[in-house]
Formats: structure tokens, sequence, C-alpha cells
């Protein structure tokens, strides 16, 4: 392959079809009862919060991913291999959701899912920033503004939080860990 075979386009492709394996690889985790109770149904709710939560991470990493590929206008070397590291994380978030799920939420397991996405958001932090780096110099300051940087702060604020109550309280971490994704909901990098 060619130094111009690799285009933002085939990079955001490929990070589509790895983000489709890993929320298939989440829901193939979620196994239904053993019996027809209601009570059996229930007795599973930390898989599905644990899963509902993961899902809306993968789901807000994946818009904001494309909303700052989309503004690549050429693909590095750095970027690349940033990227690949993003997904290498983001591929670990179906590991940790099943741990908490199938531990009750228990204080490892939720110490460990805190922590996957607390890399997540690192990395892609990591990968945001480098992607600045291709861009024209009046572009960057809106790129990745003080808006951006405040909520990445407050986010990882969040899941230290969260990584530091797993052991007294476990099921406030993973409420800590869901709040800290209302602050992605909408991309940063609209403006």
């Amino acid at each position: 392959m060619s130094e111009r075979d690799l285009t933002p386009g085939r990079l955001e492709t490929f990070s589509d079809a790895v983000i489709a394996i890993i929320v298939t690889i989440m829901v193939l985790e979620l196994r239904p009862p053993a019996s027809v109770a209601w009570s059996s149904l229930a007795a599973l709710w930390p898989d599905f919060v644990s899963y509902l939560i993961s899902f809306w991470f993968v789901a807000i990493f994946w818009v904001n991913h494309h909303h700052i590929v989309r503004r690549l206008s050429r693909l590095t070397e750095p970027v690349l291999w940033a990227n690949i590291s993003f997904l290498f994380v983001l591929s670990l978030i179906p590991f940790a959701t099943a741990w908490v799920g199938r531990s009750g939420v228990a204080a490892r397991p939720m110490l460990l899912y805190a922590l996957v996405i607390m890399a997540c958001g690192a990395n892609f932090a990591l990968l945001r920033g480098l992607i600045e780096t291709t861009l024209p110099t009046p572009q960057r300051r809106a790129f990745n503004g003080p808006r951006v940087q405040v909520v990445g702060f407050a986010t990882m604020g969040l899941l230290v939080t969260a990584g530091m109550v797993s052991f007294a309280w476990p099921r406030a971490a993973l409420a800590i860990v869901a709040a800290s994704s209302i602050l992605h909901m909408a991309p940063l990098t609209r403006h």
C-alpha cells in the first residue's frame, strides 16, 4: 500500500468497522435469563445497565470520532497510530462491561471499567491533538479550544472520582461514569 492510499476516508471506514465489531461483541455478551419469571429478568439489571452505559459511550466516541476525522486534510503516521491505539482501548470496553455486569457491579470490575473508559478518553484526546497538528493555524484554535479542554479535564476528574469511589460504593461509581458521558452528548467539534 502506498502513502497516497492512506486517506482520512480509509481511516474512518476502518474505524467504523472496528467500532461495529465492538458493539456486536457487547450485545452478544447479553444473555437471556434461564427462567421465564420476571424476577429472573430483573436480576440481570447489572448486565443491562452496564451494556447501556457502554453502548452510549461507544456511540459518543463514534460520533465525535467522525467529527474530528472529517477535519483531517492529510493522514499522517502519528495520526494513524494514535487511531489504532484509540481503537485498541475502545475494544476493551466489551470485556470490562461483561465483568461489571456479571459481578453485579463489584468494586474491582468497576475500577477496571472506569480505567478503561478513562483510557479511551485519553487516547481520544491524543488522537484529537495529533489531528489538530495537521490543521492550518487559524483552524487549530477552534478545534481544540478552551471548551474542549475544560470538558476533557472535567470528564477525567469524574472518571478518577469514579475509580476512587468504586471500592466503597461501586454502584455510585457506575452512576458517576454514566454522568461523565453527559458532557460529550453533542460533538465538541461543532461550532
